[in-house]
């Protein structure tokens, strides 16, 4: 025992460290065994129920599937309360997998991005509140104040009139849910959950396969699938950069949402050029890039994150395209999230060359069940809570021969 012990640990050390390194690329090796899951929108007894039956998980939410790879294609957050427990649970199996020499890879959705920066349609006030903390009243109030010294440095430019008496100050509250601050601290740049998704990829090819929230247009310009995730991450460092640059010239507000913010660059920008200040101004550069938002790759309709041509183009039309985009990647399908299956679970296109994963496991939303693909020795398997393992037709080579992973 005395010489298994130090074995064992160098073992599992060299195992996360090669784990560690391996996400550094967006091309992995096909592993022995592969579980991918979609849409998860803080459904958090779901996402449990369906580790577990996949056998990733056991019943104390430790990692039991040895050398694995999981791959969760985005979109924990939003829609369900309980989005931060999710994004706790990920975030430790990723800790715990590698100790098996197995990974947790991460998929950056349009919803972590809409966290990120700060389009809060779909945070529920039930999501707030997990994030409040034992000062939040106080951290509510003192951020009120800051909110009405900044408007207060805005007077006379005819677009910030701060909220006057109680019935002002009542409606802002309500905007600004306790645990609204703590939120937004939590997903900027060095907050807990901001700074583990700004790591994560937004498309990964692993084996065979590419997986990505939305869909990788065949259309797009791009040479790699490296170069798709890095496009995304330097989407998210230049929004990033420009926010800092907007806050710290007191254009914008540090916890406005995003539409508050455009909003409020639009009247700034008119007020100066009215006034004759329209060049120069502090953080124009910024400004200017926040109003162009919609070339982001991060928001557009066409970017990777919420592309859904994979799931509603005709596929006769999309085919040749499609086929020639795989090729020139050197991948046999993609594997993606973010359109709702129509029958609630896994559905597979151009001849299982795409497979639709997000089969509506936040109930209260979609009314669907937690799903889960295995691709393991060449098979194709469903998983779900409510019935057995399901086979699915897998794609074949492009030489006509049956793939592996």
């Amino acid at each position: 025992m005395t010489i298994t012990r130090p074995l064992a640990r160098a073992a599992a050390s060299a195992a996360l460290a090669a784990a560690l390194l391996l996400t550094s690329a967006a091309a992995l090796p096909a592993p022995a065994r592969l579980i991918a899951i979609a849409d998860v929108h803080g459904a958090y007894d779901d996402l449990v129920a369906v580790l577990q039956s996949s056998e990733v998980v056991n019943s104390r939410l430790a990692w039991t599937g040895g050398a694995a790879t999981l791959v969760q294609t985005g979109d924990v957050v939003d829609r369900g309360a309980r989005s931060k427990d999710c994004l706790d649970l990920l975030m430790d199996l990723a800790q715990q997998a590698p100790r098996s020499g197995g990974m947790v890879v991460p998929l950056i959705g349009n919803h972590e991005v809409m966290n990120l920066i700060g389009d809060l349609r779909y945070v529920t006030p039930d999501m707030f509140a997990t994030f409040a903390g034992p000062d939040a009243e106080k951290r509510r109030d003192q951020a009120y104040k800051d909110y009405l010294l900044f408007l207060s440095q805005h007077e006379g430019h005819g677009h910030a009139v701060p909220p006057a008496g109680s019935a002002g100050r009542r409606k802002w509250m309500e905007e600004h849910p306790l645990g609204f601050v703590e939120h937004r601290e939590a997903f900027g740049p060095d907050g807990k959950y901001g700074a583990w998704i700004r790591g994560n990829h937004a498309v990964v090819q692993i084996g065979d396969g590419i997986f990505v929230h939305g869909g990788l247009n065949p259309a797009s310009e791009f040479a790699s699938v490296a170069e798709a995730d890095e496009r995304v991450k330097a989407d998210l460092a230049a929004f990033d950069a420009m926010w800092r640059a907007l806050v710290e010239a007191r254009i914008v507000w540090r916890y406005m949402t995003f539409a508050e913010a455009v909003r409020f660059v639009v009247e700034e920008n008119m007020w100066r050029q009215g006034a004759g200040r329209g060049s120069g101004f502090p953080a124009r550069d910024a400004a200017i890039r926040l109003l162009g938002y919609k070339t982001w790759i991060t928001v557009s309709a066409e970017g990777p994150l919420w592309y859904r041509g994979l799931a509603t183009e005709p596929e006769g039309r999309l085919r040749p395209a499609l086929e020639a985009m795989l090729k020139r990647l050197g991948a046999l399908y993609i594997v993606a999230g973010h359109s709702v299956v129509a029958d609630k679970d896994v559905a597979t296109r151009f001849d299982s060359r795409v497979f639709l994963l997000d089969t509506g496991m936040q109930k209260d939303s979609y009314a669907g069940r937690a799903t889960a693909l295995e691709i393991k020795d060449g098979n194709f398997i469903v998983h779900r809570t409510d019935i057995g393992p399901r086979f699915l037709v897998p794609p074949r080579r492009w030489d006509g021969a049956p793939p592996g992973l």
